[in-house]
Parts: C-alpha cells; structure tokens; sequence
C-alpha cells in the first residue's frame, strides 16, 4: 500500500508543478502582449490641436495650434504639413520637401501666414496668421504625415475687434435732454444704461455695419432725459463678451432749473429785442424832427433873400 502512496503523492506534485509552469508561461505571454500594446500605443502617430476654439481680434495676429508626433530622431524625412479651411477646402500654408510651399496658396492669405520652423522637429506645426480680418472667421483644418504616420485636426477661429472709446454728446432738445454715446466695434455688444438706483433706463440702440471700415459696426445709443428732471447719476457699459472687454462710464448733472433759466432767458431776448426796436423809433423820430426843423429854416432863408 505504501508504494501506491507514494506514486500518487509523486503524481500530484508533478501536476502541480506543471501547472505552475503553465500559468507562469500565460502570465509571462499577457505581459508580453500588454508590453508590444503599451509601446505601440505610446509610439502611435497623432496630430492633436491644443485649442479647438480659437479667438482672434481685428488686426492682431493669432496662433492655431497644432502638434504631432515628430520622428525619432527629429528629423523632417517624409514631413508634409497643410493647412486648409474646412469649408471650401482652400489651402491656407503647405510645408514639404523641407519648405514652405505656398504656389497653391490662396491668395487671401498671402504674407500673412507662417509656420514655426525651428519647432517642426519637435512636433509644432502650428499656424501663425497675421492680420486677422473677419473673412478668417471659420474652421481650419491641420494635417500632418511623417514616415510615422498621417493624421489632422480642427481649429475654429472667432473673429472679434474691441470697441472703442465711446464719443459723448449732449443735446437740448424740445422734449429733454438727449445724452448720447458712439463707439465702434464687432461683434454686437450688451448695452446698458442704469440708474444710480440700479435700474435700467431706456435707452434707443442702433447697431449698423461700417461702410467705411470692413470688419466693424457702427453703435449709436441714447437716452433722453426730461426736461424737469432732478440731478441725474446713471452709468453707461458696453460688454463685448467674445473678447472679454468690458467699458463703464458714470455720468451725473442737475437738471435742476433749466426750464425756468429757459424762462428767463427768453425774456430776456425779448426785452433787449423790444428796447433795440424803442431805440431806433426814438433815433428815427429824433432825425424826422431835425429834418423838418431843418426844412423850416432852409425855407426861411430863401424868402428873406
């Protein structure tokens, strides 16, 4: 009986030896795999852009951001980098055969884009676009192929231009007083007039395109105040929410008297009107008077003679 115990406790210690080995052989395969899957993923080519929304004000210049995984090495073998609008296709910058290609360039971009060139090799191929206008406004497309790979992304820009100072003016008119501000700017921005009590005024808003300068509108608006009105504090703000700007001017006057100084001052005109006319009646009776008195004597003289 002894024998047969020890050929079966032989028996399961090679099974569980086996067993070992086996599992150590699947562990060592699935480490393997994650191992190649690892490196492959972390290696893999791909083009990302930092910002897919991008801001841009009038006349500035902006970046569209844009990276991808450069060659091992830094080098530029096989690098071609186009940028073109998404909506028309239009080619914006090209780059290859270690240069800029720009002969299939749309000629609304010309001298006025450029890529950064010291930084390729490190995986910027980013756009710098000079003088921005709106017609930039829209979707731009960035693709990159190496001998890693190919890939794109998508940058929109915003076109936006700060307004400026608003221009005041006041005017008197029949029914109050008329406070006014202009500016100029894109796009249509929040306005507001409020009291020193914070509630809003009404106010009239006209918002115009600018015929003589493409890319801003033309703001004009007013409040009107009474003619009787006591002292006025109010604050005017304009808020252009797309490039942050925010513009308040506070503002405070009497209105205190004026209709009666109007009063007074139109009396005023009529009386030095009705004594100008007192004084030329006198200066023409007075010279009436000589020359008839002057007649009589002229007279006089020819019958003595």
């Amino acid at each position: 009986m002894r024998p047969t115990l020890i050929a079966g406790t032989s028996y399961m210690t090679k099974s569980r030896e086996s067993n070992g080995n086996s599992l150590a052989s699947k562990q060592f395969s699935m480490f393997f795999l994650v191992s190649v899957w690892f490196f492959a993923v972390t290696d893999a080519f791909e083009v990302i852009a930092p910002k897919s929304e991008v801001i841009a004000a009038r006349g500035l210049p902006v970046v569209l951001g844009c990276r991808y995984t450069p060659n091992a090495d830094g080098n530029l073998d096989g690098l071609v980098v186009t940028w073109q609008r998404v909506d028309n296709s239009q080619v914006v910058h090209s780059f290859y055969y270690n240069q800029d290609q720009l002969d299939r360039q749309s000629p609304g971009y010309r001298n006025r884009t450029a890529l950064y060139h010291s930084g390729l090799g490190s995986g910027n191929a980013s756009l710098r676009l000079e003088r921005v206008r709106p017609q930039d406004s829209g979707g731009y497309q960035c693709s990159v192929s190496n001998l890693k790979g190919t890939g794109r992304a998508t940058v929109n820009l915003t076109y936006a231009a700060f307004y400026t100072e608003p221009a005041l003016s006041i005017t008197l008119q029949s029914t109050g007083i008329c406070v006014q501000y202009e500016s100029e700017g894109y796009p249509e921005p929040e306005v507001q007039w409020v009291d020193s009590m914070g509630q809003n005024l009404t106010h009239h808003l006209e918002v115009i395109p600018q015929p003589r300068e493409e890319g801003l509108l033309f703001l004009r608006t007013h409040v009107l105040l009474e003619d009787s009105c006591p002292a006025v504090n109010f604050t005017f703000s304009l808020k252009n929410r797309v490039l942050d700007q925010e513009l308040a001017w506070p503002m405070s006057f009497s209105c205190a008297g004026r209709g009666s100084s109007t009063r007074e001052t139109i009396f005023l005109v009529l009386f030095i009107i009705f004594l100008l006319l007192f004084i030329c009646l006198a200066t023409f009776l007075v010279l009436h008077r000589r020359g008839q008195n002057f007649t009589m004597c002229f007279k006089e003289m020819n019958g003595t003679h």
